[in-house]
């Protein structure tokens, strides 16, 4: 998960970036607009895409598993667990993503519980409030105060309002509002904001100075209108954060380079798709599997070793003839000599954890996105890997063992990738849920 995170960020800053560096001060809107809504959703999704490559031919090496036989290594529940970091950041981001949500939708609450008195003027619903404000739309409405309203609306100012309800403004806001409430940790989406709301503006005015409005008029109406603006972030209205910029987009002319533009902005969505997609390469042969039944080991707080139970003969009878030896007696203890230690206790009853679809399934999965192409070695090359599986099943730490640290990395990271959203059975002691220290050898074999 935190690779697919990284990638959102990263994926999403680029084309963010070459929006600002290419595709910002041109004349062409409707395209910006498309651009900036596609982006963030090929951001968001790119990551989870998986695409299955042939097997590279000239890559001989070979992935097993060895014989030795997997194990299972039982943890001692009375030992003090490491603090989870992980648990602690997942709380935060659920607190932020709420806190946002929450905002977003009390934004909402607000704009639809204005009270006041709805009318259709010019064949589009208005609601006229009492509150002195300035005009605005959300949604389907466009939104009056009284006061404004009662000298005629300007029909500049109405006809700006009612291009943002026509081009369906609202549903980009609330789109990027969910989405910033989801990924408040990717700076980029408060970019995207901006700029998506600067594009609505510059909507709106294209249209009306295609109305052959004089601009001069215009832009001082503008300003006469952001003196009394407020700032709700889910709305369209008229603010002077991007005014400068509204009045500089109505007089700029297109450029001639716009098409080549266009195209360049094309392309990086194919060239960052190959950069940021799930490469997934097929294997030419599949995984020896030598064993399949998983042993468990035991100690202090990593038990070593299971001590069978004995069975207890009850009811046995003795023979009439043969005596009951008497216990031999005490005998004195010598000067400095210590006593015999009791035999240690029976093992506690132990079940293994298991992989959801079972141990095949997870050698399977395992040599399947086991990534060969780049690793070098001569003969064999060995790797134990020992995943930490907790008491409910979760995946919580991945290390390796081995001589060549290039395979060691690649199999922890494969490991990590087949188990991320995977939920094991997990281990029992003595009938109760423990964790547990699964044990995986495998090989490589190299020409």
């Amino acid at each position: 998960m935190e690779t697919a995170i990284l990638k959102i960020i990263l994926c999403s800053s680029l084309l963010i970036a070459i929006y600002y560096l290419f595709l910002q001060k041109e004349k062409m809107f409707r395209f910006n607009r498309f651009y900036l809504l596609s982006a963030m959703v090929f951001s968001y999704i790119i990551p989870f895409v998986k695409i299955n490559l042939p097997a590279v031919s000239e890559n001989k090496n070979k992935l097993i598993f060895e014989e030795i036989t997997t194990q299972q290594l039982i943890q001692n529940t009375n030992q003090a667990s490491d603090f989870d970091w992980m648990n602690l950041i997942f709380i935060i981001y659920i607190a932020i993503a709420t806190v946002l949500t929450v905002r977003s939708l009390i934004s909402m609450i607000m704009i639809i519980t204005l009270k006041g008195t709805d009318i259709i003027y010019q064949n589009q619903k208005v609601r006229l409030i009492e509150k002195d404000v300035p005009p605005f739309s959300f949604w389907n409405k466009i939104y009056l105060s009284k006061n404004y309203f009662k000298d005629q609306i300007d029909h500049r100012i109405f006809l700006h309002e009612k291009t943002h309800l026509i081009q369906k403004h609202s549903l980009d806001l609330i789109f990027v509002e969910i989405l910033q409430a989801i990924s408040w940790f990717n700076p980029a989406i408060y970019f995207y904001k901006k700029a998506i709301k600067d594009n609505h503006e510059f909507l709106a005015d294209e249209v009306i100075i295609k109305k052959q409005f004089n601009i001069k008029d215009y832009q001082n109406l503008i300003l006469a209108e952001v003196l009394n603006a407020q700032k709700i972030s889910i709305i369209n209205q008229f603010n002077f954060n991007n005014t400068k910029k509204r009045f500089i987009m109505m007089t700029t002319k297109r450029s001639k380079s716009e098409k080549f533009k266009k195209l360049f902005a094309v392309s990086a969505f194919a060239g960052l798709s190959i950069l940021f997609v799930q490469k997934v390469y097929a294997s030419e042969s599949k995984p020896e599997v030598k064993s399949e039944t998983p042993e468990i080991a035991t100690e202090q707080s990593l038990k070593l070793d299971t001590i069978p139970k004995k069975k207890i003969v009850q009811n046995a009878k003795l023979k009439e003839n043969k005596k009951v030896p008497a216990p031999p007696a005490p005998r004195e203890m010598k000067e400095n000599e210590l006593p015999i230690p009791p035999p240690p206790p029976p093992a506690s009853e132990i079940t293994a954890a298991q992989f959801p679809e079972g141990l095949k399934a997870l050698r399977t999965d395992f040599a399947q996105n086991f990534e060969l192409a780049g690793l070098a070695g001569k003969g064999t090359v060995k790797c134990i890997l020992y995943i930490s599986i907790d008491e409910n099943g979760k995946t919580t730490d991945i290390k390796a063992e081995g001589d060549n640290q290039n395979v060691n990395s690649e199999a922890i990271r494969t490991m990590k990738l087949i188990t991320e959203n995977k939920t094991w059975r997990p281990a029992t002691e003595d009938g109760k849920a423990a964790a547990t220290v699964f044990k995986l050898p495998l090989a490589m074999n190299f020409p």
